[in-house]
């Protein structure tokens, strides 16, 4: 929950309701505060943070940041909320809701899904004690250095297990 935004602001009203969009995340008033919820598919914004991710998937790009997709609508020139791909990497570690700042990564080694589990959770956690910073419980836009450090923790910690990293 916070009292203003980190970054600038704008409001977006959507199906009777009003939304706060503020680098790369999306709030919503409770009070005289704003608490950071999950967009609802179909809201539109003009901008995405500058550490949001192309992903190609299926031949589609979209774009990812602080966990949800975006498509980007050329008729328009805006982006679109949309449903995570099917087949998309989710992340394997157990977590309230992906955050957009983890590292892709792929088993190069056949490592079994309990492994990959373990692995992505044992390396989250090792990037939250290296940076600093935990993207699970943050409702702020951090540092783009801060996120920096957490990224390369993770990636340099799955890679050392035998995973395809890409930032």
């Amino acid at each position: 929950m916070i009292d203003r935004f980190p970054d600038r602001d704008y409001r977006v009203p959507y199906r009777g309701m009003d939304y706060f969009y503020s680098g790369g995340y999306w709030y919503r008033p409770l009070g005289p505060r704003y608490v950071v919820v999950e967009p609802p598919r179909g809201i539109r914004v003009s901008y995405l943070p500058d550490y949001a991710e192309q992903v190609l998937i299926g031949g589609a790009v979209l774009f990812l940041a602080a966990g949800s997709y975006y498509a980007y609508q050329e008729s328009t020139q805006d982006y679109v909320v949309v449903e995570p791909p099917i087949g998309s990497v989710q992340p394997q570690q157990p977590q309230p809701a992906s955050s957009g700042y983890d590292v892709t990564a792929y088993p190069a080694n056949g490592q079994s899904p309990e492994q990959v589990n373990r692995d992505g959770y044992e390396c989250y956690q090792y990037a939250v004690q290296q940076s600093g910073f935990n993207p699970r419980t943050a409702t702020y836009q951090p540092d783009p250095s801060v996120v920096q450090a957490y990224r390369q923790a993770q990636g340099n910690c799955l890679g050392s297990r035998g995973y395809q990293v890409s930032f």
